[in-house]
């Protein structure tokens, strides 16, 4: 993300943070800055280790997950629950209002892919859990493989044998 970017995504942060009825603070700011730049999900834990390196003033990581769930409620900050890690939405100038957030996790270099465009057979997936009486309590989908850098090819299969 360039300078450029990260300035109008700050921007609309504290746009959205406003409308939500809270305070988009500079430790707030701080810490979705560090996982727009990140370009991984984080933890807690990573998040203020950079926090603190960049800052003057030391946080807790208490306050980190208190920050964390505050960016979450506001649709800035997606948690990866099998990861236990934090990522910053990928739609955050968008507004970030799809309904069903999904994930590709590669298992080796952890590379986090967010879906844009959830397909309509994933919808209907969910409408059809819903049918059956379960009532989901969060719309999030996380898979996990080998991405397409990580993933062997054929041939290199081939050349190991």
């Amino acid at each position: 993300m360039n300078q450029q970017q990260l300035k109008k995504t700050i921007r609309f942060a504290n746009i959205k943070c406003a409308t939500a009825g809270g305070k988009f603070t500079e430790k707030r700011q701080q810490v979705l800055e560090i996982l727009l730049k990140a370009n991984k999900p984080l933890s807690a834990y990573e998040l203020t280790e950079q926090f603190n390196k960049v800052m003057s003033v030391p946080i807790l990581a208490m306050s980190v997950y208190r920050i964390l769930d505050f960016l979450e409620s506001v649709s800035l900050v997606h948690r990866l629950k099998s990861e236990n890690k934090f990522m910053a939405c990928t739609h955050v100038n968008d507004g970030c209002s799809h309904q069903l957030s999904m994930f590709l996790i590669c298992s080796k270099c952890n590379k986090v892919i967010e879906m844009s465009d959830v397909d309509d057979k994933i919808k209907a997936l969910f409408a059809q859990v819903e049918l059956s009486g379960f009532s989901p309590s969060e719309t999030q989908l996380e898979i996990s493989g080998l991405c397409r850098q990580c993933k062997p090819t054929i041939e290199q299969l081939e050349e190991k044998q």
